[in-house]
């Protein structure tokens, strides 16, 4: 699986993102990872998007993000190659294995949620994205865990 090293600054904004109090769906791992499965929209399609955000390996502030989702019902999994500016936002850029990129999610936090914008890869389309945490078990979790690491191993590791 493909891991990212952000610095100091870009890590600082991240986590500062995603470690706002994790909402109840949420689970912290023993090593600090916080795993948080969402359902939502994109426009008007039904989404669900798992998002892992762990240590990373150096320690201090970095943080590693990974994440996939999906239009529930119509579409693979997607992977999500994951990015953070200064104020905080968050940059989603959705790809899969043979399509290339085709799309991306810029998101803020907004309560235990995330809210913002899908943008097409072309710039010409933009629709509003809303994601709530949703309640997941061990199980789903598990499950979740397996199918990140699948997703991104198929697109970036093959």
């Amino acid at each position: 699986m493909k891991t990212r090293t952000w610095t100091p600054a870009i890590a600082f904004a991240a986590a500062a993102l995603l470690a706002a109090p994790a909402p109840a769906a949420a689970a912290t791992q023993d090593d600090g990872t916080t795993v948080t499965l969402y359902t939502g929209r994109v426009g008007t399609r039904a989404v669900t998007m798992y998002l892992q955000d762990e240590p990373a390996p150096c320690g201090g502030i970095l943080r590693t993000i990974s994440a996939v989702y999906r239009y529930d019902g119509v579409s693979k999994w997607l992977a999500l190659d994951a990015n953070s500016d200064r104020k905080g936002h968050l940059a989603l850029v959705e790809s899969s294995l043979g399509s290339g990129v085709s799309g991306a999610l810029m998101l803020v936090r907004d309560g235990a949620g995330l809210k913002g914008k899908w943008i097409s890869p072309d710039g010409e389309r933009v629709l509003p994205v809303r994601f709530d945490p949703a309640p997941a078990s061990a199980r789903k979790r598990k499950e979740m865990a397996e199918t990140l690491e699948k997703v991104h191993y198929e697109n970036d590791d093959c």
